[in-house]
């Protein structure tokens, strides 16, 4: 009977055989075109400091772009100085001729097979510090994160990359009836170092907050999301929607004959950026540790 750090290990040795199968094939096209942006490491400590710029170090391109591409598909391990808790980012994309689809697919397809599994057998410990004790143990320096990301295989021939940065909130609905049984549910689950007696207390007065709104005060989830970078790619088909967006963590794999126009990344914040509506939902949280707000509609 395999142990399941056994597992994790078999799952881990066939992702790095795939992605060098898929390296290899990348490789085969002369005619392989890549552009990647560099962006700059986050220092250890440094990953919860405000960010307000974000400077691109180097634009590669060609043979230095698909090299940082192949490399950055199997980065998974932390770099000396580097904060564990701010995950690596290569945006870019690489452009291979049509006819490779048929080899580079299911090479991709057998990749995030492989990543999902991985994921999944650490999952079956439902204690996060279990979790963290057996991946650590097993790979020491590996950042989960960056196995867990799957590789993006553009399904159509895009006429348009256009890369920027995302830097918004989540926003969603919240059931009332349903935050409060969830609240119940973590009564008896308070978190590490926190007492007892103190956290139902807490869990008791954040379920009177909820009961006490007036009826027609509905809840909404708005919690801040860390910029990242994205990529918005137009369609030369006449699909619907015609334009889609896809999160930049990693080089995009094109497979296709047209070259697409490219918008490249800029440093963050860009020097143009787009007017947004006024955001309706505002005051003081009523969950700060949830980030739950009151809205009125």
């Amino acid at each position: 009977m395999f142990t399941l750090a056994a597992k994790l290990r078999h799952t881990l040795s066939l992702l790095e055989t795939a992605i060098s199968e898929l390296a290899q094939q990348l490789r085969t096209h002369a005619d392989t075109q890549a552009t990647c942006y560099q962006l700059p490491e986050v220092a250890q400590g440094k990953e919860h400091d405000p960010l307000e710029h974000i400077t691109i170090e180097h634009r590669l391109t060609g043979e230095e772009a698909l090299k940082a591409s192949l490399i950055g598909f199997s980065r998974w391990h932390i770099k000396p100085d580097c904060s564990a808790k701010a995950s690596y980012r290569l945006p870019g994309f690489v452009l291979l001729p049509a006819d490779s689809r048929a080899a580079i697919a299911p090479l991709i397809d057998d990749i995030n097979r492989l990543k999902q599994a991985f994921r999944a057998l650490v999952q079956q410990l439902d204690d996060k510090d279990k979790k963290f004790t057996l991946v650590h143990d097993t790979f020491p320096g590996l950042i989960t994160l960056q196995v867990y990301r799957q590789l993006t295989l553009l399904p159509y021939t895009a006429s348009r990359l256009g890369f920027t940065w995302a830097n918004k909130q989540i926003i969603q609905k919240v059931d009332k009836t349903k935050l409060v049984a969830q609240l119940m549910q973590s009564r008896q689950s308070p978190p590490p170092l926190v007492d007892a007696t103190t956290w139902q207390t807490c869990i008791d007065r954040e379920i009177y907050d909820v009961k006490r709104l007036p009826a027609g005060v509905e809840l909404r989830l708005r919690r801040p999301v860390k910029t990242h970078p994205m990529v918005n790619v137009r369609w030369s088909q006449p699909l619907s929607p015609r334009q889609q967006q896809f999160k930049a963590h990693l080089p995009l794999i094109l497979c296709q004959d047209e070259v697409p126009a490219i918008s490249h990344l800029t440093d963050y914040p860009p020097a143009k950026t787009r007017k947004r509506r006024a955001a309706r939902i505002g005051g003081e949280p009523l969950i700060p540790r949830l980030h739950i707000y009151p809205y009125q509609p």
